[in-house]
This record gives structure tokens, sequence and C-alpha cells, in this order.
């Protein structure tokens, strides 16, 4: 469907970049062609043999560049979003954890990957019906970016500050699901509205995050019978899949 569609080209794109740094940086052709592979297989859509390579090129990596390396952790949140796309969830909360672990001791602790990385658990979390840990992971991340934010030169602030706000959009949206759980469904609505407006307008060409706020939306607008919602909303995934 359209969600896994762009989760692709999000990790085509992802797979691509990091080919290129290897090509320039890599000391084992091991390591490239396990890349080319991971690449080849996904986009044909052979998610499993995808991950499989994907394992192969992170042994490699550790090889060639080392355990905690920057590299290494980008291939393994790589690994990550492909298992997150397979509804392998807490195989892929194994992965995003071991990225944090890497950028927690390789980069500045305030630095706007580490928030990345506690994003994805969050999301991961939420997949798993965590809430708890979900919002604790979501807020650790807000705080990360609310540091860096304050230490960046003007160049930075502009990505940081859209960064932030998606990650804040992606808290409220878990909350939201949180209220739903306790049927408080006038503040789940607000919370919804609010997470996709900035969803809106804020997300890149990858419009996951906005598509399953409108979702989620429309549901509980049926689920309340509030039909004026549910079109509405409906009419906006409609003109945002048109846009795609």
């Amino acid at each position: 469907d359209l969600i896994m569609y762009l989760i692709k080209k999000s990790i085509i794109f992802l797979l691509l970049i990091f080919l290129n740094i290897n090509l320039a940086y890599s000391q084992s052709i091991e390591l490239r062609e396990s890349l080319k592979n991971t690449k080849t297989f996904y986009k044909e859509g052979k998610l499993k043999e995808a991950v499989n390579y994907a394992k192969e090129a992170i042994k490699f990596s550790k090889n060639d560049f080392g355990i905690n390396h920057y590299y290494t952790a980008t291939l393994i949140e790589n690994l990550g979003i492909i298992q997150y796309e397979l509804s392998m969830y807490e195989n892929a909360k194994k992965s995003f954890v071991e990225v944090l672990n890497i950028r927690k001791t390789s980069l500045n602790e305030d630095h706007i990957d580490i928030a990345e990385s506690l994003n994805y658990i969050a999301l991961t979390n939420r997949k798993l019906f965590q809430y708890d840990d979900a919002i604790s992971y979501h807020n650790e991340a807000l705080l990360v970016m609310s540091r860096s934010i304050t230490k960046s030169n003007p160049h930075a602030m502009n990505e940081k500050n859209r960064k932030g706000a998606i990650f804040r959009a992606s808290a409220l949206h878990t909350k939201a699901l949180i209220e739903i759980k306790n049927r408080n469904t006038s503040d789940a609505i607000g919370l919804l509205l609010t997470s996709s407006k900035i969803f809106y307008n804020t997300l890149g060409k990858d419009k996951t995050q906005l598509i399953e706020s409108y979702e989620d939306l429309i549901k509980l607008a049926l689920a309340i019978n509030d039909e004026d919602l549910a079109n509405k909303t409906k009419q906006k995934l409609k003109n945002l899949e048109n846009r795609i």
C-alpha cells in the first residue's frame, strides 16, 4: 500500500547514500556486495532476503569500521527499518536500541541522530502497544532536540526545528492512542488533529506518519459516528495520495 511504498523509497535512499559512502571508504569488497544485494532484494520486494543481506553487511561493517562506528550504526538502523516494515517489531526495537547505544558512544550527547534513534524506538514501542515506554522515548528525543537546537548555529536551526516538530507530532500521535485506550475521545481527536497538522507542515517526501495520523483519525471519527470529521479527513487523505 501507500505507506509501504513510502517506506521503501526511504530505505532505498538510505542504502544508496551508504553505498556511496562505502565505495569511498570501505576496505571490503564483501561489504559492497552485501549492500548491493540488500538494495536489490529490497527493490524487488524480497524483504526477508534483504534482511539477511543487511545482517551480512553489518557483520562486514563491524570488521571494516568497528562495532561502534557511525557507519555500522547506519546499517543497523537500515536493518531496523526493514524489520519494522516486516512487522518484526521486537527485532526492529532491538536493532534501534543497538543503534542508540552506538551513537551515544560515538556522537555528542545532543546530536540529532541520537534523537532520531530515540524516536524510532518510540515508534516501535507504539506498534507493540507499549505506550508508556513509547512516551518515555518520545520525551527523551524531544529533550535531546531541545538541547541540540539551543546549541545550533543559525544555518542548522531550520532543519533542526523541522525535525523537532516532527518528533513532537509523533509524541502527540502516541498520546492520542493512549487517550483512545482510556476512552477520552475528545482529547484523542484534538491530539490527532494537532499531530496531523504538524506533520502536514513539516514532513518531506515521506508522508507515512501523516497518513497514519489521518487513518487513526478516520477510525476514531467513524467509531463515534462523526461522519463530517471522517469525510473531511478522508478527503485530506485522498488529496495527499493524489499528490504522491
